[in-house]
């Protein structure tokens, strides 16, 4: 009975090892690899992950490498290293402008990529256009910081300023073309004056970084700054508008351009004469062509009128002395008229000769022409057409009173050049 019952149990033992060996040998996706052994149960085209990045070795453009599983384009370099995935030519770019080493003839300088070119005039403009400097907070904070004052949302407005701050704040140095070296947009910043070049390569730079593109000039004695795609009728309103402001701040003529005078006024026996006009001392002093009056008054007791030419001639008016009156009306109710062309600050002088008080409505409307529409006006805003586009020149030697699009100094042909594509066009005069 003893042995007996030592088969039985080592029969029963002998079945259940059998059954347990049986469950580890499962190949649930019939690869070949029992699932233990198998790095993919259930995926019948992988089995094994070298290198444990999750991807199977079958699939795996790069089995040894937990970095990498795909190369897109063949290239040999694994996707997430190779700088350009799609292209089997490239997969570095040094300098990060976007150009390939394999095609960029300068692979450690960021603003250049194409080789020199054999074409003269290229060649030429070539040692200008590196020097404008593309993404540069510096550059973007000190063009936006001009903007407080003005509406930064219209570009035209933003053209004008930055070049409106090279004009007032820059001195243009008079050396010849090429004479001396280059100076960087930061440096020009610094030193506060540059030669033509110097400050076009500035401007250029600030319309760069605030998004408009922006050409580069040349005739043969001088290089401008273009600023592409403008409207030229915005712009001629945003330069007035600056050009005479400057006329009426307090180091040129400080009047307005526009005054206007109305209300209600009482003459009486003791104080019977008013005057509208100039300062005594106050000339226009070669920032004013003329000045024109539009006038208009009622009165309920007659008046004299007088046109004077200054103040000084309405003392002596009032003293008797007519010689320097320009006009004169007399024993009058009510006037509308029209001063025209004044050249010099005098005025309107409204003469109570009675003895009781006179009660006079009276609206004034004094208009200046400033010197500065001789030379710098909306006819001689020139703008050229480049790939459907106006463009305008900005001269940085033009002065105070210059204006974006003023170019009627330039002689000689004028050769515009894209500096990111080197196109370029001749100019027609």
């Amino acid at each position: 009975m003893l042995i007996g019952f030592l088969l039985i149990t080592v029969g029963l033992m002998s079945g259940c090892t059998e059954n347990n060996q049986h469950a580890d040998d499962v190949d649930t996706d019939g690869d070949g690899y029992i699932d233990s052994l198998d790095a993919f149960p259930s995926d019948p085209t992988e089995w094994a992950d070298s290198d444990g990045d999750g991807v199977g070795d079958n699939a795996d453009a790069f089995p040894s490498d937990p970095s990498e599983w795909q190369d897109s384009d063949g290239d040999g370099v694994g996707d997430n290293a190779d700088a350009f995935p799609s292209d089997p030519t490239e997969w570095q770019d040094s300098d990060g402008d976007g150009v390939g080493d394999t095609a960029d003839y300068f692979p450690n300088d960021p603003t250049r990529w194409e080789p020199p070119s054999d074409d003269p005039f290229v060649t030429y403009a070539e040692p200008y256009i590196q020097m404008l400097v593309h993404d540069d907070s510096e550059l973007y904070s000190y063009a936006y910081g001009l903007f407080s004052d003005f509406d930064a949302t219209v570009r035209e407005c933003r053209v004008n300023v930055l070049y409106r701050d090279i004009l007032m704040n820059y001195t243009c140095l008079p050396d010849p073309l090429g004479s001396a070296p280059l100076q960087t947009p930061q440096e020009t910043i610094q030193r506060k004056q540059g030669t033509c070049e110097d400050l076009s390569i500035l401007l250029g730079s600030l319309c760069i970084n605030i998004g408009i593109p922006s050409y580069l000039v040349f005739t043969d004695d001088h290089v401008y700054c273009m600023a592409y795609d403008v409207n030229t009728e915005t712009l001629w309103d945003c330069a007035e508008q600056t050009l005479i402001r400057l006329v009426e701040s307090e180091e040129y003529f400080n009047e307005s351009m526009y005054q206007h005078l109305e209300g209600t006024y009482y003459l009486s026996p003791a104080g019977n004469a008013l005057y509208a006009g100039g300062e005594a001392n106050k000339t226009f002093d070669g920032l004013i062509d003329y000045m024109t009056i539009d006038y208009s008054f009622q009165s309920d007791l007659p008046l004299h009128l007088f046109v004077v030419p200054t103040q000084t001639a309405f003392y002596e008016l009032n003293e008797g002395d007519y010689s320097n009156v320009i006009y004169s009306e007399h024993n009058i109710t009510s006037k509308t008229g029209t001063v025209p062309q004044m050249t010099t600050f005098g005025g309107i002088v409204l003469l109570y000769p009675g003895n009781q008080t006179a009660t006079i409505t009276l609206d004034f409307e004094f208009t200046f022409q400033p010197s500065f529409y001789h030379t710098y006006n909306k006819d001689t805003l020139t703008s050229y057409d480049i790939e459907g586009k106006d463009c305008v020149i900005c001269d940085p030697t033009l002065g105070d009173f210059g204006f974006p699009g003023y170019d009627a100094q330039i002689t000689g042909e004028k050769t515009a050049i894209n500096p990111l594509t080197k196109k370029y066009i001749t100019l027609p005069n």
